[in-house]
């Protein structure tokens, strides 16, 4: 039997089988780079969480996509939203192994076309929930708010676009929105989603971000290489046969994401707000985080407008009390990874020999606007803790107008500006418009409604935000004039209470999802010392330095969750000196 298949399989159709399952091969090293990436940002409390749900939610979402996904957004309907069950369980190849989908692109086999787009719900999958709950959501009513999203967000959104009855889809040429790998269908979904979950859940507790500290950097460059390797596939496989322009998307891509890590480092470097050595510092930053250190009240993050904790400038090390602009790996990884994302969209459309610039102007454009777009979360005062919002939701909306400016025409496409076809751009416009704007509500209301059920609350510290309201409250009763602050941002949030007792689910929350959700199983494991740090410590300081008398002035009973060291007096006879 397989022999028989063997034969009537062509060479092309073969090659493009061959190609297809080359690209596929590639995608679950997008899997497993989210969960090292997510992981690495996060603190050693939450960060197998993080690391685990794209690996974890695997097997859910791909017998989702089996049973009646894949119908819901390829099968052909009569209707312009939505697919009908024709596809379920796949039983459209039960009678043809060589059945063959068709599309603008090309033929292409239904099981490939089956499992490559599987992997491509699992990457927007696991781009999209283990950063939404960062270090405060809870996993059950997640995964139910999965369900309906996979149904009435997900489905649609890749029917409307992909599907040759889609009413945004370029094979039925009303309204073409050119979306070449996902810009819409993936990064804009995953981006306003996360928006929305942040919205519902509130700010984290301020006391999770004393001295917050990622567990590993390492696992984010680490991440980010594997996300690299494996968004060749996730873009290049989208032309859905082995052409001349293939190799072209691929070089495309590593183009765009190299630019983008270089300006978005550079644009971190320059707004470090720290002086270059030998230069003046100013006595207002060094005042804010000294203040942060003298109070007796809370060490509270003092958070500049780039969102860098300026306290953590005077954390663990003498290197830190070196004044001067720094590299950050963070800010290059962020900064490759929203290359990928702007590039998703346009993909093909701008992939040919004298094409190339094309990619540079894409990750330059895309690193800008990514990297200013994650002060918006300060802005909107929602704490989207890992800042999918601006890396996929914006750099995919920049993209997607991108591809209306520069596109070619290729892949059905008419072109867009330079090809002089104006018009296109209105229409990459409108399918952003609509994404985002359905993805965001129709979130917020099944994000709402799921947690009004009993044991479905979304946050693990149900009533965090009701006693932000109260706090609130209280202090406009009492003649302050702060503003209401039901969505704090994370520096706003330090008004809370300090001195009143804390609630279990509190504790609970501030124990780290891990211990909540896997039973206290760790990404890292491992004995934390403590740390004594007396100016004497620091050889060439003198001790009667400014800077370090403040720590004489520190509360030597200071304790509070999330703090990496405690500072001690010298009469503790237990203690040794660190030589």
């Amino acid at each position: 039997m397989a022999q028989d298949i063997i034969d009537l399989i062509d060479v092309k159709t073969g090659l493009n089988a061959l190609y297809m399952l080359y690209c596929t091969a590639l995608l679950p090293l997008c899997v497993i780079g989210i969960a090292y990436f997510y992981a690495g940002l996060t603190q050693r409390r939450s960060s197998l969480t993080m690391f685990a749900l794209p690996v974890w939610l695997v097997p859910f979402v791909f017998l989702d996509y089996f049973i009646w996904s894949y119908s819901l957004c390829y099968s052909s309907s009569s209707n312009r939203f939505i697919g009908n069950l024709d596809f379920t369980v796949l039983r459209n190849v039960r009678d043809n192994a060589l059945l063959m989908y068709n599309t603008s692109r090309g033929d292409i086999l239904v099981i490939n076309h089956f499992l490559f787009n599987s992997l491509f719900k699992i990457i927007c999958v696991g781009l999209t929930f283990p950063g939404c709950i960062a270090e405060r959501g809870r996993i059950l009513p997640m995964l139910v708010f999965l369900f309906f999203w996979s149904c009435m967000i997900y489905n649609p959104v890749t029917y409307w676009f992909w599907n040759a009855n889609g009413w945004l889809s370029v094979n039925l040429d009303r309204l073409p929105v050119l979306d070449f790998a996902g810009g819409n269908c993936i990064h804009v979904v995953s981006g306003f989603t996360c928006l929305a979950y942040s919205y519902i859940l509130g700010p984290r507790n301020p006391k999770l971000l004393y001295n917050y500290r990622n567990i590993n950097t390492g696992y984010i460059v680490i991440g980010t290489f594997l996300v690299a390797c494996g968004w060749i596939g996730f873009i290049g496989g989208c032309d859905y046969k082995f052409s001349e322009y293939s190799i072209y998307i691929f070089v495309n891509t590593i183009l765009c994401a190299c630019v983008s890590g270089i300006v978005w480092t550079a644009i971190d470097y320059y707004f470090s707000l720290i002086p270059l050595e030998g230069t003046e510092l100013d006595d207002s930053l060094n005042e804010a985080k000294l203040s942060a250190i003298a109070s007796h009240t809370s060490l509270a993050p003092q958070i500049s407008q780039t969102g860098v904790l300026l306290n953590q400038h005077l954390h663990e090390s003498k290197s830190n009390f070196v004044m001067r602009r720094k590299v950050s790996m963070i800010s290059f990884s962020s900064g490759v990874m929203a290359g990928l994302v702007v590039i998703t969209p346009a993909g093909g459309f701008v992939s040919s020999p004298t094409e190339l610039w094309k990619s540079i102007v894409f990750g330059f454009v895309g690193a800008i606007i990514g990297n200013f777009s994650t002060r918006l979360k300060y802005f909107f005062r929602i704490d989207d803790a890992l800042d999918i919002f601006a890396i996929h939701g914006v750099a995919g909306i920049v993209g997607s107008l991108m591809t209306g400016i520069f596109a070619n025409d290729l892949y059905s496409s008419r072109g867009g500006w330079v090809k002089g076809h104006w018009i296109q751009l209105g229409y990459q416009a409108l399918g952003c418009v609509v994404v985002s704007s359905y993805t965001f509500i129709m979130s917020c209301v099944f994000l709402y409604i799921i947690d009004l059920i009993p044991g479905l609350h979304l946050r693990i510290d149900k009533d965090f935000n009701k006693r932000i309201r109260e706090q609130a409250e209280r202090e406009k009763q009492q003649g302050n004039n702060n503003e209401l602050e039901s969505q704090l941002s994370p520096q706003d949030a330090t008004r809370v209470d300090s001195t009143s007792e804390m609630s279990y689910l509190e504790k609970v929350e501030l124990s780290g999802t891990d211990s909540y959700e896997f039973n206290g199983e760790y990404l890292m494991d491992f004995i934390e010392f403590i740390k004594i740090i007396r100016p004497q410590d620091y050889e060439g300081e003198e001790e009667g330095d400014d800077q370090f008398k403040n720590y004489n002035a520190i509360d030597n009973n200071i304790h509070g969750y999330g703090h990496d060291f405690e500072l001690h007096s010298p009469d503790n006879q237990h203690l040794v000196k660190r030589e």
